[in-house]
């Protein structure tokens, strides 16, 4: 039995918007964005947050929820401050004057403090974590006849692969490309002549494709962007110093820049809606609400 296998070549900010196998088109004849953004916290919420992380104390600070932790040892992190912490009531390592521990966390948070409402108890894994949503790399284009193989087999080569990297990286509208390649086990992984070529475009998709095809002749499949990887990525840019912004990445499968935040509020969501347009970013939660 044949197992799909998903490669991506390049985490770009272009996105494939996909009903079946075709690429999802308005009546404009542009991608259709994904509209199921979540709505976040409501404003107001003054209810209780479970969180799965590390608490570390040092002579430097007291107890802080790590939102990262430096590979060091004893490790380094930074975050919100603990309170009601009890070293003494959890199993902990420790080294140079610095505690730590992996745990479960059950509190309230006003954006500075995390304060316990009930012990923590040391993380066993058997918590479930926050889940980001699942990239889907299949290939949106209908399979052709007889399935997926190349119109060249001599140009279906790593060679000729990376040629066709560089043109669509090149060309204006670039949204972003992966390779997804069905195997059997490791038989065949990374072989050109199996795997099909994936290219998103805010341009044009028959001209890319034209382009690419004079240099690859493995299988390809050039489609629509909702935005392009250089929209994405100054988004990235001008976000990334704002407060409780703990990192981002452009998320290919819905041309959208995913931000993971402490608490992922009504209230935040909207400020980036009005900011960079409404669906670019989506906020994703470290502390999750219980009540």
């Amino acid at each position: 039995m044949t197992t799909p296998r998903r490669t991506t070549v390049s985490l770009a900010a272009g996105a494939l918007l996909v009903t079946g196998c075709a690429a999802q088109l308005n009546q404009a004849g542009a991608p259709v964005a994904d509209s199921s953004a979540s709505a976040g916290i409501p404003d107001g919420y003054d209810g209780r947050f479970r969180a799965v992380a590390t608490v570390l104390e040092s002579p430097e600070h007291g107890p802080q929820l790590c939102h990262t932790v430096m590979d060091s040892y004893p490790p380094q992190c930074g975050g919100p401050g603990v309170s009601g912490w009890d070293w003494s009531a959890v199993a902990h390592e420790s080294a140079s004057g610095t505690r730590w521990g992996g745990y479960v966390l059950v509190g309230t948070f006003d954006g500075e403090t995390f304060a316990l409402t009930e012990p923590a108890v040391v993380d066993d894994g058997s918590v479930e974590r926050p889940q980001s949503d699942q990239a889907n790399f299949a290939t949106p284009c209908p399979e052709p006849a007889g399935g997926w193989s190349p119109v060249d087999p001599d140009r279906a080569t790593d060679a000729a692969f990376q040629q066709a990297i560089r043109i669509a990286q090149a060309a204006d509208g670039y949204g972003g490309l992966w390779v997804d390649q069905p195997t059997t086990g490791a038989e065949g992984a990374n072989d050109p002549r199996r795997f099909v070529l994936n290219v998103t475009t805010t341009g044009d998709v028959a001209a890319l494709q034209n382009a690419i095809r004079e240099v690859w002749g493995g299988s390809l499949c050039v489609s629509p962007a909702v935005r392009d990887e250089a929209t994405l990525l100054d988004v990235q840019n001008a976000l990334s110093g704002d407060p409780g912004v703990m990192g981002s990445a452009p998320d290919i499968t819905t041309g959208r820049l995913v931000v993971q935040v402490f608490v992922a509020t009504s209230e935040l969501q909207r400020t980036y809606d009005e900011r960079y347009g409404a669906g670019t970013v989506r906020l994703e939660g470290v502390l999750i609400p219980l009540d």
